[in-house]
């Protein structure tokens, strides 16, 4: 029984004792399967991650293209937006070269007009002008020799009888 007590008393049984328990536990609370499925949950985590950083280098990637071939979208930008500047600047030009042609066409044809109806008003003043000259003379020619009154009138009533109402 000494010995017994000796084993009772010493560390090396609490350590059998304490192995032994513990392996009970382990086996009974199912240990092994808690750290299979939290190296599991681990490796799914580290296994996100690798997919979230391949992904993330993807979409830098090309942003990164993005971010390159900004310069070359803005020049052509530029350039379409010079392009259609030259474009618009030759139709308003056009546009103001006809106009121009078209005030000059008019200008000149209103100017005709215009030319038309001075040598018409003169004509009419004129003629006016001269029918006041030849009436004065007539009415001179008649106070002077009184005879031709009477042939002034014959050839009035001749001219009217040649009239057909």
């Amino acid at each position: 029984m000494q010995i017994f007590n000796i084993i009772v008393q010493t560390n090396t049984f609490n350590f059998i004792i304490f192995v032994i328990l513990f392996a009970i536990i382990i086996k009974f609370a199912k240990v092994g399967n808690l750290i299979s499925s939290m190296q599991l949950k681990v490796k799914q985590y580290v296994d996100d991650s690798e997919k979230a950083k391949i992904n993330s280098e993807t979409e830098l990637k090309k942003a990164e293209e993005k971010v390159n071939n900004v310069g070359e979208e803005i020049k052509e930008i530029m350039d379409n937006a010079d392009l259609n500047a030259v474009r618009i600047e030759r139709k308003i030009l056009a546009d103001a070269n006809i106009q121009s042609e078209s005030i000059l066409f008019n200008a000149d044809k209103l100017n005709d007009a215009n030319g038309k109806r001075i040598i018409s008003d003169l004509s009419q003043e004129a003629a006016l002008t001269s029918v006041e000259l030849a009436k004065k003379h007539i009415i001179k020619v008649l106070d002077k020799k009184p005879q031709y009154h009477a042939k002034f009138i014959e050839d009035c009533i001749k001219e009217l009888d040649g009239f057909t109402f």
